[in-house]
């Protein structure tokens, strides 16, 4: 938030303009008119300019408005490339390739991240050791998600296989830890299952014995390409407010697996307990049964609920699973209650953004 206050205007100080017109499948575009633009995420940006005269310049134009609000540009991620040697930005290779006589321009996964991402399932696995199959996959899952999800805009299919092959063969070696007196076939019988999901025909997913528990893979998360947003649209825009639900609606189900996504879409994206969106990503969500497994509640989608974890700690706390569960008038009571807070609490954030740009 601070730093994209700060950089705020960046683009007009350094003379990027747009021209206007519209397209009949597209409607109204805005299409770069200058020779360089400008890509920032928070205080990491990059300038992509036409010539390498050209980019040297943006560095003379960037320093005084930088030096009035007390900023440098760090020389050791400062510099001018051309690009058919690419560039990393935010975890990602950007880089034109040559495809027969033409140039394609490739987003991948940077082999820094990738190798972070290595590392940390490495750790996992050694940190994991002498724990059972359950405990290992409820570790790895997260991990493997999301990695998956940061990296399933850009060309990553191939890099995902090789992750899965990567954890399978980790798996493998940990097994042989666990059980160091028993045969291979033994362990692959006991711990090797097919997908439970019916995401895929895999039968060698690592699984909890007696469990539905299961190891997800990379392999499963579909590449959708990132759509821009367009021009200066602002979420704090009332006027904008069903195009960023729509978008919010997109990226939640591209970013979620499947069961998420189906009770999402039963409660239109909803919270049942506060009413408000579960689809801006902004919060992490909890399932939450509507009748307690104490209460012979079920496992079924009807009896699921994709809540906000703060709404289920507080629904919880009203009502223990133990104790008697809430009658319809108590519910709606609450969620009106949780409603009315969050509104309060959202003009509060949007008028303190508000005062901090003027």
């Amino acid at each position: 938030m601070l730093a994209n206050i700060a950089l705020h205007g960046m683009e007009e100080e350094l003379g990027i303009t747009y021209r206007r017109y519209v397209k009949k499948d597209k409607g109204l575009v805005h299409e770069i008119k200058s020779s360089h633009t400008l890509v920032r995420y928070a205080d990491d940006f990059v300038i992509l300019c036409r010539t390498s005269e050209e980019a040297q310049s943006m560095y003379l134009k960037l320093k005084p408005y930088l030096q009035k609000r007390g900023l440098e540009l760090a020389e050791d991620k400062t510099r001018v490339t051309q690009i058919t040697e690419g560039f990393n930005f935010l975890g990602f290779n950007v880089r034109k390739y040559r495809v027969g006589e033409k140039y394609k321009l490739f987003i991948k996964p940077s082999k820094e991240s990738v190798q972070k991402a290595r590392d940390k399932i490495r750790e996992t696995f050694k940190r994991m050791r002498g724990s059972n199959v359950e405990t290992l996959i409820n570790e790895l899952n997260p991990i493997i998600r999301g990695y998956g999800y940061y990296w399933h805009h850009a060309v990553a299919k191939r890099i995902f296989t090789k992750m899965d092959s990567y954890v399978f063969n980790k798996s493998v070696k940990y097994l042989k830890g666990l059980h160091p007196n028993k045969s291979w076939k033994w362990m692959k019988r006991r711990y090797f299952k097919p997908d439970i999901t019916g995401q895929s025909r895999d039968k060698w997913l690592l699984t909890a014995p007696d469990k539905l528990v299961q190891l997800t893979k990379m392999a499963w998360i579909p590449i959708i390409r990132h759509e821009m947003i367009k021009y200066t649209s602002s979420p704090y825009d009332d006027t904008l407010d069903d195009y960023f639900r729509y978008r919010d609606i997109k990226e939640f189900d591209s970013s979620n697996v499947l069961s998420r996504q189906k009770m999402a879409k039963r409660q239109k994206y909803l919270c049942p307990l506060c009413r408000s969106t579960i689809s801006n990503c902004n919060e992490p969500l909890e399932v939450h049964h509507k009748i307690p497994l104490q209460h012979d509640g079920n496992d079924k989608y009807t009896n699921l609920q994709l809540v906000h974890a703060v709404c289920h700690k507080d629904h919880h706390k009203r009502h223990p699973v133990e104790g008697p569960l809430p009658t319809i008038k108590q519910l709606l009571k609450e969620v009106t209650e949780r409603s009315k807070n969050r509104e309060i609490k959202s003009s509060e954030s949007t008028g303190r953004y508000e005062n901090q740009i003027s």
